[in-house]
C-alpha cells in the first residue's frame, strides 16, 4: 500500500470498523486511541505533502518552527 489513495482507503476502513464496533457494543469510547492515531497520521501526511509541494497556496503558507513558544 504505497499510494496515497490506498492509505486513505485503508484508514477509512479502519475507522468504519471502529464505528461499527462502537455501535454493536454501545461503547462510545471503544477504539478512541486508534482513531486518534489514524486521524493524526492522515493530517501529518497532508501537511507534509502541502509543505513539500505547496503549489498555488505557497504565498499564504507561514512556516512555524516547532518547539518555540
Amino acid at each position: 500500500m504505497s499510494s496515497t489513495t490506498d492509505r486513505i482507503a485503508l484508514c477509512e476502513e479502519i475507522l468504519a470498523v471502529i464505528e461499527r464496533k462502537r455501535s454493536e457494543t454501545g461503547d462510545a469510547s471503544l477504539g478512541e486511541r486508534i482513531e486518534r492515531i489514524v486521524i493524526d497520521t492522515q493530517f501529518l501526511e497532508v501537511e507534509r505533502d502541502v509543505l513539500d509541494d505547496p503549489g498555488a497556496i505557497a504565498p499564504w503558507l507561514i512556516r512555524q518552527r516547532r518547539g518555540e513558544a
